[in-house]
C-alpha cells in the first residue's frame, strides 16, 4: 500500500502544479484582455487614458466576473459545497490575475504619461512572451526554438487581442 508521507508527497506536489497551472492561466488570460483592452483605447494623442483605471478596472472586472462564476460552477458540480480545493484554485486565479496588474502598472508608475500606455503593452506582450519561452524551454526546446515559440505564442496572443477588439466593433 502506499498511504503515508510517501504517497503525500506526490499528492501535494500535484496540488501545487494545479495551482500554478491555475494561477498561469488567469494571468494568461487578464494579460491578453488588458492587451485587448489597451489596443481599443483611442488614440494616445486624443487625451490621456487613465492607465490604472484600465489595467484595475479591467483585471479587478475580470477576476470577480471569474470568481462568481468559477464559484457557482464549483457549487453546481459540487452539490451544492465548495470544496477547499476549489477554495485554493480561486485564490490561485486571483493571485495571477493581480500579479500581472501588479506589472502592468509599473510603467504608470515609473514613466511618463505620454509613454506609459505603449510600455504597458510591451510589458504585457513581454510576460505572454517570456511564459511562451518558458513553456519551450520546459519541454527541452533549444533557445532558437523557445524564441520562435515564443514569438508564435505572442502572435496568437495579440491575433485574439485585436480579434477580440474586431468582433466588438473597437
Amino acid at each position: 500500500m502506499t498511504d503515508g508521507p510517501a504517497a503525500a508527497a506526490p499528492a501535494h506536489r500535484d496540488e501545487a502544479v494545479e495551482l500554478r497551472k491555475e494561477a498561469y492561466t488567469m494571468a494568461l488570460y487578464v494579460a491578453i484582455c488588458l492587451l485587448a483592452a489597451l489596443i481599443a483605447l483611442p488614440d494616445p494623442g486624443a487625451g490621456h487614458a487613465p492607465a490604472f483605471g484600465v489595467i484595475w478596472g479591467v483585471t479587478v472586472g475580470l477576476a470577480l466576473a471569474h470568481w462568481f462564476a468559477f464559484r457557482v460552477s464549483a457549487r453546481l458540480v459540487g452539490a451544492g459545497r465548495v470544496r477547499a480545493h476549489d477554495v485554493e484554485s480561486a485564490g490561485a486565479q486571483l493571485a495571477g490575475a493581480m500579479a500581472v496588474a501588479l506589472l502592468a502598472s509599473v510603467p504608470v508608475v515609473l514613466f511618463p504619461e505620454s509613454s506609459e500606455l505603449d510600455l504597458v503593452q510591451l510589458v504585457l506582450a513581454a510576460f505572454i512572451a517570456l511564459v511562451g519561452f518558458a513553456v519551450a524551454r520546459g519541454g527541452g526546446a533549444s533557445r532558437s526554438r523557445a524564441a520562435a515559440y515564443a514569438l508564435s505564442v505572442l502572435a496568437v496572443a495579440l491575433a485574439i487581442a485585436w480579434l477580440k477588439n474586431g468582433l466588438a466593433g473597437h
